[in-house]
């Protein structure tokens, strides 16, 4: 493997030396080392071996263990839950700086959510930047498109230092909107860094039936895995330690203890990058949900990979400000035939709907984008993900709230996954490294909605609707009970067993698991995804496989499993 990294490595520098007056990082090149990665590690563990990934166009279900499991107690500058795009990011840092950094995964290296992303960097805050400068003025707007871009460069020059293959190109972006909303968000983009004007694309299948819209410059795409791949690499290059398959119970200000029992300390701080932040005891999940997770909210993500001729579609990031918006871009070279993808992503809603709430989301998909891009052909990879949103769309990345010690957090990225991430890693590597970052106070978790009353706690509307509504579903009778031997194999329901609520999961043999239908975080009722097989938490976001295996926090906890009323 080492020397495979080696010789993409030369590939890339080669490539490099010549076409210095090229933005585009060897994206022929980049694909073809990361096949060799690919096809290396499919044959060295099996991807069943690792619950919860995603058979997407990134080749996340064959993300392999490649990093032991800590199996003793550790001492260290800084310990790192999670190797997703922040953990990685600030990790990465970190080690650059000259700490000494560890990293400690309960899967394996980008089995998250930002293994599933679609992969844009994007200048845009895709939920407009006219709403953010309505709310907190021009100045805010301005900022975050800056902290974007500069994300962006971060992730640039590490591609480019690293000589990491994963495919990154600049890509000029366009949104499709009403012309009071394109006048909007050009004004909006004033003074951020970022060019945008208002175009006219023509209208042809090769954009998607695009005319009037804006186009904005400074943003890029890649392929998220393989930047994981690269980054984690570089990391351990520089002295990091990532520990893979290492679930963590216990995190605390200074210290984090595995679900093996080994104890990580860290001196200067311990850095939560799970998506959501996990909670140690009842009484941490309590004040976290006060000061944290009540600011935001669950939602789920899809996406479809069409195959589509090479060059068909002019190779950019598109979106539009529908309800729910849409995002489209271009993977040059990824279908199996030498022609391209077209990946296309929306139909998002909050996570933890009643199974019967599900629609036929990727057929949805499919058909909005043939629609437009008529060059689109067959299907080739659909999956989901988690994001989480905050009510006024800004991410928490910085010191946690709920801690007076170094005790930091990312989370509520609201789609910005790759941008978010990398910001996370700015702002906290600097925090950590006592420098001041410009971003911490427009990104910190301590900020204060500014609609709540100075003394109420910082709770989002939409936080306080799914919480009730759960609380509601999990105290009120079970009216219409599904009969568990009427599932059919490899199903899931939420059934009323006398004054309790069970899991039952009936697997593809017709043996059924039963569980405790209320998540062992904060005890919301779980919902059956009948889409991804697995359960949701509608509160704080947390996700467990069919067979009640946690998959993600907050929860540290596998479900509780009700034996007596399984098979």
């Amino acid at each position: 493997m080492r020397v495979l990294g080696q010789v993409c490595k030369i590939i890339h520098l080669r490539t490099a030396l010549g076409k210095q007056s090229s933005h585009t990082v060897a994206p022929a090149n980049s694909f073809l080392c990361a096949s060799l990665f690919s096809s290396i590690s499919r044959h060295r563990v099996p991807s069943t071996m690792v619950e919860g990934l995603s058979d997407n166009c990134w080749n996340q279900g064959d993300q392999s263990t490649e990093h032991a499991a800590l199996s003793r107690d550790l001492e260290t500058d800084v310990c790192i839950v999670g190797a997703g795009i922040a953990g990685l990011t600030t990790a990465y840092r970190l080690a650059v700086a000259g700490k000494k950094v560890v990293i400690l995964e309960g899967r394996v290296r980008g089995a998250g959510q930002s293994g599933k992303d679609t992969g844009e960097l994007l200048a845009w805050n895709n939920h407009q930047l006219s709403t953010l400068k309505k709310s907190y003025g021009q100045k805010v707007a301005s900022q975050v498109v800056q902290s974007h871009l500069d994300a962006i460069e971060v992730v640039h020059t590490l591609v480019k230092q690293e000589m990491i293959p994963c495919q990154y190109t600049p890509a000029q972006g366009y949104i499709q909107a009403s012309e009071r909303t394109l006048t909007a968000e050009a004004k909006a983009f004033a003074g951020s860094g970022a060019e945008a004007k208002q175009v006219n694309l023509g209208g042809g299948s090769e954009v998607g039936g695009f005319q009037q819209c804006l186009e904005f410059s400074g943003s890029a795409v890649l392929n998220p895995v393989q930047y994981l791949n690269g980054l984690a690499e570089a990391f351990v290059a520089k002295g990091g330690q990532i520990y893979e398959q290492t679930r963590v119970q216990k995190p605390d200000t200074n210290h984090v203890t595995t679900m093996a029992g080994n104890k990580v300390t860290a001196r200067d701080g311990v850095v939560l990058a799970t998506g959501c932040p996990i909670t140690k005891n009842l009484l941490d999940s309590a004040f976290t949900a006060m000061a944290v997770h009540g600011k935001q909210f669950p939602r789920r993500r899809y996406a479809v990979a069409l195959e589509i001729a090479k060059g068909s579609v002019k190779n950019a990031v598109y979106a539009d400000t529908e309800d729910p918006h849409h995002s489209v871009r271009v993977v040059e070279g990824a279908s199996g035939g030498g022609g391209d993808l077209l990946v296309v992503a929306g139909e998002e809603h909050d996570q933890g709907i009643s199974p019967e709430s599900y629609t036929d989301v990727y057929n949805k998909l499919e058909s909005w984008a043939k629609q437009r891009w008529t060059s689109a052909q067959k299907r080739t990879h659909q999956w989901s993900w988690t994001i989480f949103e905050t009510q006024e769309m800004l991410g928490l990345y910085g010191k946690s709230p709920t801690s007076m010690g170094n005790y930091y957090i990312a989370t509520g990225d609201c789609g910005h996954i790759l941008t978010g991430g990398t910001l996370a890693g700015m702002i906290i590597s600097d925090a950590i490294l006592g420098k001041k970052n410009v971003y911490a106070e427009l990104y910190s978790p301590s900020r204060h909605l500014t609609w709540v009353p100075p003394l109420l706690p910082p709770l989002s509307f939409t936080y306080i609707k799914n919480t009730v509504t759960s609380i509601v579903s999990m105290v009120a009778p079970q009216l219409h009970n599904v009969d568990i031997e009427d599932m059919a194999p490899n199903s899931g329901a939420t059934v009323q067993k006398g004054l309790r609520k069970v899991a039952v999961y009936k697997d593809e043999e017709g043996k059924k698991h039963a569980f405790s239908a209320l998540c062992p975080h904060l005890g919301c009722l779980l919902q059956w995804n009948p889409q991804e097989k697995e359960w949701n938490c509608p509160c704080h976001g947390s996700c467990f496989s069919k067979t009640g295996t946690n998959l993600m926090g907050p929860s540290t906890l596998d479900m509780t499993p009700l034996k007596h009323l399984s098979d």
